[in-house]
């Protein structure tokens, strides 16, 4: 099972892409989240969801 641990807001996409090429390199699952800073939402919050294998997961796997 995988455990969100973080959301990482970055605006710029290739710094999103960055961060994700090092995070998955690093054993990490990563997507990609949207909200809306406004409510009329003509502001965008671009992050992204970081998720980790639980122990019970590792030990199953082995």
């Amino acid at each position: 099972m995988l455990k969100q641990i973080a959301e990482l807001s970055i605006n710029k996409l290739e710094d999103r892409k960055t961060v994700t090429a090092i995070l998955h390199e690093n054993g990490y699952t990563v997507g990609p989240g949207k909200r809306k800073l406004t409510p009329t939402g003509k502001q965008m919050d671009y992050y992204l969801k970081v998720y980790k294998e639980t122990e019970q997961d590792i030990a199953r796997s082995e």
